[in-house]
């Protein structure tokens, strides 16, 4: 009896060392089957400074991204360490703009494509709105989505496009905008395009075979290679990767294309142009970042989502498509379609999103392998639960 006693009451207290493993962090898997990097004691910790409560708003989170990722679980605890509270999300993603109204979080951070599909339900309504005076109104109305009690709100982990990023500045005043940068292995690099004091040091280096090198005018482009005070041990159980993710004198590659705007080295200016690893080169040769496309015929209103897709045997991408239902049945009522077969659509109807796609990526400036010539189209959207999208939705 005595001995069970002392084993329920006596607790043994680990003190971890500096350089002890402490946690795993899960890479989001848009490039790859998830990774797990290694993080240490003092790693760790650093990613949470010495707070004075006193001086802290009250902080309320949003927690709808799996803990397993960096992001939600440092700003769980984050609000915690500043006396605040995280509301969690049931997973359904259907209701996650409910649910972000429910916690009114005071701060609120998502990757591009969530703010490029609030862009793409705004066009939407805007072309369907016939009187052009009512945009200022329109621009109201969406300002609702994210809630008052919001006041930064954050994006990150990807490129986004500088229409989409211009709307969010229109639509969202009540909000301060912020773009932020890193990644799992080397946590936060960049806030609003300049280094954090985590940067220990950087350089590009050029990516001969997408076209970006250090010569190029007016800016030099290339991969971005880091060295944080952040800087993960490796990835769990994976040597060959983590051989691969790192240079011999210990910088970390990031996968990111970036273009450097300033000379002055410790004020960068860096900007996500590309991303390394999401290109394929078609059949004359060239080479096509995906990623970037997508961000530019998002602005289609026909298009819900889109995934562009290229190969060897092709001259110029093709496109899959989640059509916009609302404004698909509205043109289909206007030209007399009796009924929207995505297997066996009605080749008016793919000739009009051909055409706008063709539009848009002229105004864009894009060359002709890089506008879709073939498409696929659905009504169901990319989901986590039927694999076309990672929980971070990428």
């Amino acid at each position: 009896g005595s001995s069970s006693s002392t084993t329920t009451t006596n607790k043994d207290y680990v003190i971890n060392k500096p350089d002890d493993y402490v946690t795993i962090v899960y890479t989001s898997g848009s490039s790859g089957f998830p990774k797990g990097a290694i993080l240490t004691e003092n790693v760790f910790r650093s990613t949470f400074p010495i707070r004075n409560s006193s001086s802290f708003k009250e902080a309320v989170k949003f927690c709808y991204r799996p803990l397993a990722w960096i992001t939600d679980r440092k700003a769980t605890i984050a609000a915690f360490l500043d006396g605040g509270c995280t509301g969690f999300a049931t997973g359904d993603m259907s209701q996650l703009m409910d649910e972000l109204t429910l916690v009114s979080p005071t701060s609120f951070s998502a990757p591009p494509t969530f703010w490029t599909k609030i862009y793409s339900e705004y066009r939407l309504a805007l072309s369907l709105t016939a009187d052009s005076t009512n945009e200022r109104i329109l621009l109201e109305q969406f300002s609702k989505l994210i809630p008052r009690s919001c006041r930064v709100i954050s994006i990150g982990g990807a490129m986004v496009h500088r229409n989409v990023l211009q709307f969010i500045r229109e639509c969202f005043q009540h909000c301060q905008i912020v773009e932020a940068y890193g990644t799992t292995e080397c946590g936060r690099i960049t806030f609003n395009y300049q280094f954090l004091r985590t940067m220990l040091d950087f350089r590009l280096e050029s990516v001969i075979e997408m076209g970006y090198t250090l010569d190029d005018k007016p800016y030099p482009r290339g991969e971005l290679l880091v060295k944080t005070s952040q800087m993960f041990a490796g990835y769990i159980n994976n040597p060959e990767e983590t051989q691969a993710a790192l240079t011999d004198d210990g910088y970390f590659r990031t996968g990111d294309i970036v273009e450097q705007r300033s000379i002055d080295h410790t004020k960068p200016d860096l900007h996500i142009i590309d991303r390394k690893k999401n290109f394929f080169k078609l059949s004359q040769g060239q080479f096509v970042s995906p990623e970037f496309l997508q961000g530019i015929f998002i602005q289609s209103p026909f298009v819900e989502q889109i995934y562009i897709h290229g190969d060897l045997l092709a001259d110029s991408v093709a496109a899959v498509i989640v059509l916009n239902r609302e404004y698909t049945q509205s043109f289909a009522l206007e030209h007399h379609i009796d009924k929207i077969d995505t297997n066996n659509p009605a080749p008016q109807l793919c000739f009009a999103i051909l055409r706008d796609l063709q539009a848009i990526g002229e105004k864009e400036s894009l060359r002709k392998h890089e506008i879709p010539s073939r498409l696929v189209l659905d009504f169901e959207p990319f989901t986590p639960e039927n694999g076309r999208l990672t929980s971070t939705m990428k």
